[in-house]
């Protein structure tokens, strides 16, 4: 696993090469980092929080998934209304930073509709994103919270 610095460097890189390439009218690379770096500045590494996505043919399509990252890694992922687990590796969810790297990799693809941000913390609570026909949807992060 790269290390974030990294993956900041990589997708800096590739902010700067499709920043001319944007869609006019639709959020903007700049944007997505600037919030990242009010975000990355509170230095978060432990947190829960509630991801739901609609669309995109998924099997827990609109369902509320309460995320806890530790250590910068998801590390559980639990069904809000019945408190059972997720099938799967709770590794496959996206931390904070996992949503801001996709946000900026969806301006490139001109599929990243709108992005609205927490206005304290900073990190994205809806994106909304183009796919093919039938297959576009939202992505959302509510309730984040700092753990101990």
């Amino acid at each position: 696993m790269e290390s974030p610095l990294v993956r900041l460097a990589r997708l800096s890189v590739l902010a700067v090469t499709i920043a001319t390439c944007r869609d006019a009218t639709g959020p903007t690379v700049d944007q997505i980092l600037a919030n990242r770096a009010l975000w990355s500045a509170q230095s978060l590494t432990d947190y829960s929080y509630q991801y739901e996505v609609t669309g995109f043919f998924i099997n827990w399509e609109g369902q509320e998934i309460a995320l806890d990252v530790r250590n910068g890694t998801v590390a559980t992922a639990v069904f809000v209304a019945t408190g059972q687990p997720v099938p799967g590796p709770a590794t496959e969810f996206p931390t904070i930073d996992a949503l801001f790297d996709r946000a900026v990799l969806a301006v490139g693809d001109h599929k990243l509709k709108s992005i609205t941000f927490d206005p304290l913390l900073h990190y994205p609570v809806r994106m909304d994103l183009a796919g093919p026909p039938d297959a576009s949807g939202s992505v959302f992060a509510a309730h984040l919270e700092p753990l101990p």
